[in-house]
């Protein structure tokens, strides 16, 4: 693939620090051995039962109008997850890291776009339709493997490719899971990261969609009609209906989501703009704690049929925080998500 950047040797020892009678993650995960061999190659015959790849763009955050970040949460992710102890709790022979699609070749011309000018904003719709296919091609590969995936990073635009390459490889719609501050069910006006849902509902491969956590303030008239016309597929769990009127209840709310998904293959949307103070493209000042969504995860993993997770919007320089507190974020969501699947996975 043109795009992608195999993890490799040299990217694990940039990151791993090794310490006297520890073990840590990164000494024990899957990954390809050099980039001679193909990515489907290793994704059937690895015996890792999951498969985690980053996506390093910001062109659909763009195509949007959101803010851009300087720094891809892939990197930030890396640094952390591969630190954690490999022990009892979880082993790093369960999990393949495969690299990431990198961008960075469009990077001066998508800064040079200007999203006000109508040419400039087709531009980027048509980059995103490219990282569309990329993103479609690695997720197909995993799940005819019958691996699960965990992807890291990008825009919510790539909640698209995420639901058509599950939805190719089992040859159904699927059901999705949407963690999020918006529904990201914007009008079909081109690729970017508001409409990745709207898109892929449009066209059949996404057939039950939940959101959870959307804040009332930023739902338009177009998307709450959407949800009234179509509650036999759409369900709308808002922020305020759970945490500021405590008209439903957290745990209930997400059993109820469970008995919605869980009768198909589905995916796990995370955008951690949802989650309060952290570094992001929307980031909040009000949203749920980082305990809620790792509860979140949990409950809604703990299904043999979730099969994705996707932890993205995520820019450490967009926040105040310290980098690290991201990438901790990221590590444990993917753990909680690994760990509640272990399970439902071959040994």
């Amino acid at each position: 693939m043109e795009n992608f950047e195999y993890f490799n040797t040299t990217i694990l020892s940039q990151h791993l620090i090794l310490r006297n009678e520890e073990t840590k993650f990164g000494e024990k995960i899957k990954y390809p051995a050099n980039e001679t061999i193909s990515l489907a190659d290793f994704i059937n015959e690895t015996k890792a039962s999951f498969i985690i790849f980053g996506i390093k763009e910001f062109a659909g955050i763009k195509a949007n109008h959101g803010r851009v970040g300087a720094t891809h949460s892939w990197d930030i992710f890396l640094a952390s997850f591969l630190n954690i102890q490999n022990n009892k709790y979880l082993k790093g022979s369960k999990v393949a890291v495969i690299g990431c699609l990198n961008y960075d070749a469009y990077n001066t011309e998508i800064t040079n776009l200007d999203t006000n000018k109508p040419a400039d904003l087709e531009r980027l719709y048509e980059i995103v339709a490219e990282i569309d296919k990329d993103v479609t091609y690695l997720n197909t590969l995993i799940h005819r493997a019958g691996k699960k995936a965990i992807v890291i990073g990008g825009g919510h635009n790539n909640a698209y490719g995420n639901i058509k390459g599950l939805a190719l490889a089992t040859g159904s719609s699927i059901n999705v899971v949407n963690f999020d501050a918006h529904t990201d069910f914007r009008l079909l006006e081109g690729r970017h990261s508001g409409n990745g849902f709207s898109y892929a509902f449009n066209e059949g491969f996404l057939d039950t969609y939940c959101v959870f956590g959307a804040h009332e303030n930023y739902l338009n008239k177009h998307m709450i009609h959407q949800f009234k016309n179509n509650t036999d597929k759409l369900h709308l769990f808002t922020f305020e209906d759970i945490k500021v009127r405590f008209e439903k209840d957290f745990f209930t709310s997400i059993n109820n989501i469970n008995k919605l998904i869980k009768n198909k293959p589905y995916g796990i949307e995370i955008d951690v703009d949802a989650v309060e103070n952290i570094s992001s493209s929307a980031m909040s000042s009000s949203g749920f704690t980082v305990t809620e969504t790792r509860q979140f995860v949990n409950l809604t993993a703990n299904n043999a049929h979730a099969s994705y997770l996707h932890l993205c919007e995520g820019s450490a320089s967009l926040g105040t925080s310290p980098a690290n507190m991201l990438g901790k974020l990221l590590t444990y969501l993917v753990t909680d998500f690994v760990k509640a699947q272990l399970p439902y996975v071959k040994s």
